[in-house]
């Protein structure tokens, strides 16, 4: 693992790095260590740029956190990806008034809290600042990247629960045939090279628990082995009352709300939850729960059958993150869920204005 964590002061850097090292140890460097020489005075650019390449050099698996755009630029190839927190300029305000206190940069709380009204400031500049530390060189940095990176817009997406959806449709929004059946996928897989397998392998290494339907869950059953190994999987169902025979202990039969299941998965340490099912989906979309979405093309148009997304509340607002072609004519497109659903559109005796 080497990562780096880049936003701005209260978007959380400092806590997701604990929480991936928990996962995966790995040595933490924070760029407040070596960007500056004692009070508020910054140290000459390149004195931190070759502090930052020599402890690079002296760890095998590294996270490196910071708001520092001219620090990061000359050390960027190093890393294997790039983490852009970026929650909005308000939640980060939030953040700040509510961080205990950070013995590794005052020494005293009292130190801490009489700088607050300077930090306030500070971070509500984010957006329209163009230093090292605002926004347009934060994103100018992540689009100058070439590797694996990720930006995330919602602060539940790395600061509490992630609701991950991970799927193959085809062009017209299918995830099955009417009957359940997904022989067209099956076929169109057969044509992938050996040894693509379109990020999954990648992707599932972050999920720390599997949410499926039972219809979703039968299907599973229905191959030839189990794909899940040991990952916890729960299973939703108001007519399934027990785990079947002969079916991994990690599987778990529930019958709950979305909430419900976010907050029994919390609290037995899963915090990334893979959403796989067209009803479990809409359920957790329609609960405001889902964070991403990856989803593949499939270059097919089934012309009926079962639909990944149903009726919402209100418009569902997406940024895309990244998509990818593959020369054998899959799409795959990745989206953030990073702002909350518009209202609806205003009417007036049933028709919009």
């Amino acid at each position: 693992m080497k990562v780096i964590i880049l936003g701005n002061a209260g978007a959380g850097k400092s806590t997701l790095a604990r929480k991936l090292i928990a996962r995966q140890p790995a040595a933490r460097l924070s760029l407040d260590e070596v960007a500056f020489q004692g009070g508020t005075e910054r140290r000459p650019l390149q004195e931190s740029v070759e502090d930052v390449r020599r402890w690079i050099s002296e760890q095998d698996s590294w996270i490196i956190e910071g708001c520092y755009a001219d620090i990061l630029e000359p050390v960027l190839a190093s890393a294997d990806e790039l983490i852009f927190l970026n929650p909005g300029v308000e939640a980060c305000l939030a953040h700040c008034r509510s961080r205990p206190w950070e013995p590794e940069k005052f020494s005293s709380r009292d130190e801490q809290d009489a700088n607050l009204d300077n930090l306030l400031q500070w971070v509500g500049s984010y957006e329209t600042r163009s230093d090292e530390y605002g926004l347009a060189r934060h994103r100018a940095l992540y689009e100058s990247f070439e590797g694996k990176k990720r930006e995330f817009c919602h602060p539940e997406a790395y600061a509490s629960s992630r609701c991950s959806v991970y799927i193959a449709t085809s062009l017209d929004g299918c995830i099955a045939r009417s009957d359940g059946s997904i022989d067209w996928l099956e076929r169109a897989n057969a044509a992938v090279p050996a040894g693509e397998d379109c990020g999954y392998a990648d992707f599932i290494q972050t999920v720390d628990a599997i949410v499926m339907g039972r219809a979703t869950f039968d299907k599973v059953l229905s191959f030839p082995e189990w794909p899940y190994g040991s990952l916890p999987v729960y299973v939703l169902s108001t007519t399934l009352r027990s785990r079947p025979a002969g079916v991994p202990d990690s599987v778990q039969v529930l019958s709950a709300t979305p909430h419900e299941v976010v907050e029994r998965a919390a609290a037995a340490g899963h915090h990334h939850l893979y959403i796989d099912g067209g009803r479990t989906i809409q359920g957790f979309l329609k609960a405001g729960l889902i964070t991403e979405l990856t989803i593949t093309l499939i270059p097919l148009l089934l012309g009926s059958g079962i639909k990944l997304f149903g009726d919402l509340p209100a418009d569902t607002n997406l940024r895309l993150l990244s998509s990818r072609a593959f020369p054998f004519g899959f799409v795959q497109c990745h989206y953030a869920l990073c702002q909350q659903a518009s209202p609806p559109m205003p009417t007036l005796e049933g028709q919009p204005l």
